[in-house]
């Protein structure tokens, strides 16, 4: 990871922190991108979302049994997010996600703020400037927020 030289901050470093007029890189599954994202929305300049996998959001606690959980999460994934390409890089692959739908309804609105990018390219590395993505375009952030599980890994060094 030394091949960043902004801030770089793992796990639940986030927390607390004000980022006002700063770019912010999120790099996190669904399940944390969607506890994270909202909350740096608040004072970021820009955010981008580099989510590693998408995960089942409901957008209220409902008291559903496990079998119409994941139904009732793709239709409100429907109704919160218009775009369908969009829509697409957010839902998941039915095969790897065996999660039960996390309750979440502020997750789809913040991606589709203007300032707040959803990127579904993995990342390649971490450069000095920021996020390099698979593609190989190097994305300028101020910060880099890692969730839990994207700080334990060892591929992001550039």
């Amino acid at each position: 990871m030394s091949g960043y030289d902004g801030e770089l901050l793992r796990g639940q470093q986030w927390r607390g922190r004000a980022f006002t007029g700063r770019s912010v890189a999120v790099i996190a599954p669904g399940r944390e991108a969607a506890v994270i994202v909202p909350e740096v929305m608040r004072t970021a300049r820009a955010v981008k979302v580099f989510q590693e996998e998408p995960d089942w959001l409901l957008p209220l606690p409902l008291p559903l049994p496990r079998l119409l959980a994941r139904p009732a999460a793709r239709v409100g994934l429907r109704l919160a997010v218009r775009d369908p390409w969009t829509r697409r890089r957010l839902t998941p692959d039915a095969r790897f996600n065996r999660h039960r739908p996390r309750v979440d309804g502020r997750y789809y609105a913040a991606l589709q703020e203007p300032h707040c990018t959803l990127i579904s390219w993995p990342v390649y590395a971490l450069v000095p400037g920021g996020v390099r993505s698979a593609e190989g375009i190097e994305h300028h952030v101020d910060c880099i927020i890692l969730g839990t599980s994207a700080a334990h890994r060892e591929d992001l060094s550039a």
